[in-house]
């Protein structure tokens, strides 16, 4: 949880180096939470299609029937498209200090939104049928490579010593650990 608040802390701090565990309980604590919010959403989605519309969920969807801002699935969607949006600075940012934290510049972080930005255009058109089947299996393929990526970077042990993007915060923590 330390190093979950850290990374809210650090909210737009792209200077300096994050050691793996702090990226890592950044991600997993953002994961859990995107993991409950999504479950309420899908319950939320489901009880409200069963009460209103005699279960037909994607065409509640595709009619615009849901998110209509009063229900209980909107307000889920709306909280979760907030914390979602809140969380990316901070995300980007830990992934900004990971990256320094190995010797690679920031800038690799815009190859790695490369599977958000395709998300986001898989999510707006995912009643297109057409679109749906010519684009799913690249958009599954690219995610799948640039999640490897991700998980390569999480794991790869810092950089000894200082490197140009500062000192070695696993060796700054171990040395406070010794003091105590």
């Amino acid at each position: 949880m330390k190093y979950f608040l850290k990374c809210w802390k650090q909210y737009a701090d792209f200077k300096g180096r994050a050691r793996r565990k702090e990226y890592w309980m950044f991600l997993l604590f953002n994961w859990i939470i995107g993991t409950v919010l999504s479950i309420a959403l899908n319950i939320a989605q489901v009880i409200e299609a069963i009460n209103s519309h005699d279960g037909h969920v994607f065409k509640m969807i595709a009619e615009g029937q849901i998110f209509s801002g009063t229900d209980a699935a909107s307000i889920i969607f709306y909280i979760t498209l907030a914390y979602g949006l809140a969380s990316l600075l901070p995300t980007l940012a830990v992934v900004v200090r990971r990256l320094h934290d190995i010797g690679r510049k920031g800038t690799w972080v815009l190859l790695l939104l490369i599977p958000l930005l395709l998300a986001c255009i898989f999510y707006f058109n995912m009643f297109s049928l057409a679109i749906v089947v010519g684009t799913g299996i690249a958009i599954f393929i690219v995610n799948l490579v640039l999640t490897v990526l991700y998980i390569i970077v999480g794991c790869i042990d810092g950089q000894k010593g200082e490197n140009q993007y500062g000192p070695n915060p696993k060796e700054i923590e171990e040395a406070e650990m010794v003091k105590k």
